[in-house]
């Protein structure tokens, strides 16, 4: 089969999978040949192709509607190709972001980061109950003195105590770190 008439498209549209099959067949290496211009991986101009030629038995219906088959397939494998190279690019893009992102520069700072927050987190952890309680409810849930007292049931000068000697304490034992402390919370 060298050309593809109107009787065989008509075919292909009612699903005679026998021409369907000839014009694969015989056009199959063209198409392979021309996407492989563009590659020199024939396994990626074959799968291009095929998915090619599976659109079209996926939209066999419509086929008659096309002016000439051969070009349609033709641009339909230039158009695949075009966008199989559009994806690489934006895949590579992303690839280079993502290196980018976790460079070791910014790969060190998480891994110091997550160190300040486990010292942050384990140092609050050692507080003494209610001086942990009043200062997660200050600091890190931003509640006023007054609206914890009420809470608590304590005085307005309990709850600033212990406040007090959970940031004292705090600052002992993160020493350096303790500057972080209002950065992470």
């Amino acid at each position: 089969m060298q050309n593809i008439t109107q009787e065989h498209i008509i075919q292909i549209s009612k699903g005679n999978e026998k021409v369907f099959k000839e014009v694969f067949d015989d056009f199959y290496p063209k198409l392979v040949g021309i996407a492989m211009k563009y590659f020199s991986d024939l396994m990626v101009a074959e799968d291009i192709v095929t998915d090619v030629f599976r659109k079209v038995w996926e939209k066999r219906a419509f086929i008659s509607e096309i002016g000439s088959f051969e070009s349609f397939l033709y641009t339909s494998v230039r158009n695949a190709v075009f966008n199989h190279i559009r994806n690489i690019k934006r895949k590579e893009e992303h690839h280079q972001i993502i290196l980018k992102e976790t460079s070791d520069a910014a790969f060190e700072e998480t891994v110091l980061e997550e160190n300040v927050h486990h010292r942050l987190y384990k140092a609050i952890a050692q507080l003494p109950e209610q001086g942990r309680k009043i200062f997660e409810l200050s600091v890190i849930n931003g509640w006023k003195e007054k609206e914890i007292a009420e809470d608590l049931n304590i005085s307005v000068n309990t709850v600033k105590t212990h406040k007090s000697r959970a940031l004292k304490s705090l600052r002992e034992q993160l020493g350096k770190y303790y500057v972080f402390l209002f950065f992470y919370l």
